[in-house]
């Protein structure tokens, strides 16, 4: 609401005294302190700035490209299914065919990689074989990114089709256009307290730990957890009270792991995206997955690059051929 050029404000909890600053998320420019919140915007909104008084625009394509992505899952796995090609076969397939594999066992080939094969198969093994042991998680991620990036626009209003999803504040309003916010009108302090009442009459044994305004909402969202658990209990967040900011009355709460199915595969999200779900164990296994994923890419890539350059070879070498059966 604000013209400045920073976001955060790091003070001692002590003595009040101001440590540092900085703009988290910063697209440019990309410094030590904000290396990593740079990434981490890059990664779901590739920093694609807003026009037309939209700033959902990043949010929007890589929400559409990780519906792209959940639908190639089923596409390529089906292309590592063994299959009877008519006309023109490869001689590898032709081959397994003839010595009467079950389709079982020809499928089976799919899954392992010939290391000593050349740089050709290699590359194609890699490919089919790391997606086939990994597909699971590339579905998860795949479709978890689509959730999150595309909620209220297409994940939110699906699910309520499909199931009862309780509604929360943020779903039972229409947002603010983006360059009339609605400014704070409760002073933090009586939030605070009135939030903290509000929650020792819940009988809620975790402190307040943070506080949000949303302000093309209107809302605000006051957070309990125990200091460095702000993701909550697996990822899926913490105990939250949220207050409409111009009367100050209590709109409602959320609570992680409660409420219908609906509403813990809505929560699930996040944490099976993130790999939270399961803890440090999951959180590395998403890590790694991430270079998996760099590794199909880049596979991926490869075997393109070489089919297009064979179509080429060919197509010239039928124009060529053309070329002679005119001139005789």
């Amino acid at each position: 609401m604000y013209e400045v050029d920073y976001n955060e404000v790091f003070v001692d909890p002590v003595s009040g005294e101001e440590l540092g600053r900085r703009y988290w998320g910063a697209p440019w420019p990309v410094t030590r302190e904000n290396f990593v919140s740079f990434l981490y915007v890059l990664h779901y909104s590739l920093h694609i700035p807003a026009f037309w008084g939209i700033d959902l625009w990043g949010l929007w394509l890589l929400g559409g490209v990780a519906i792209l992505w959940t639908l190639d899952c089923f596409v390529g796995f089906y292309l590592t299914l063994p299959q009877k090609r008519r006309g023109a076969r490869d001689a590898e397939t032709a081959d397994e065919e003839r010595t009467g594999k079950s389709w079982l066992q020809r499928w089976a080939a799919a899954w392992k990689v010939r290391w000593g094969s050349g740089s050709t198969k290699l590359n194609f093994d890699i490919h089919r074989a790391f997606s086939l042991w990994t597909w699971a998680l590339l579905f998860v991620i795949a479709f978890t990114g689509f959730s999150m990036n595309l909620y209220n626009e297409v994940f939110y209003p699906l699910m309520s089709k499909v199931s009862e999803v309780t509604p929360g504040p943020f779903e039972l309003r229409e947002p603010h256009a983006l360059d009339s916010p609605e400014p704070p009108q409760i002073a933090y302090p009586a939030l605070l307290a009135a939030a903290q009442r509000e929650a020792q009459r819940r009988g809620w044994s975790e402190p307040a730990g943070g506080i949000y305004y949303a302000p093309d909402y209107g809302i605000h969202s006051v957070y309990f957890h125990e200091a460095g658990n702000e993701h909550g209990t697996g990822g899926a967040g913490t105990r939250t009270l949220y207050y409409d900011n111009k009367g100050g009355e209590l709109l409602g709460e959320y609570l992680p792991w409660t409420g219908t199915a609906a509403d813990l595969f809505v929560q699930a999200q996040f944490p099976l995206h993130s790999g939270r779900i399961l803890g440090i164990p999951g959180r590395i296994l998403i890590s790694l997955m991430g270079l998996v994923v760099a590794t199909l890419s880049v596979t991926g890539l490869v075997i393109w690059w070489r089919k297009s350059k064979a179509r080429d070879v060919r197509s010239a070498r039928e124009h060529s051929g053309g070329r002679e059966i005119a001139a005789r």
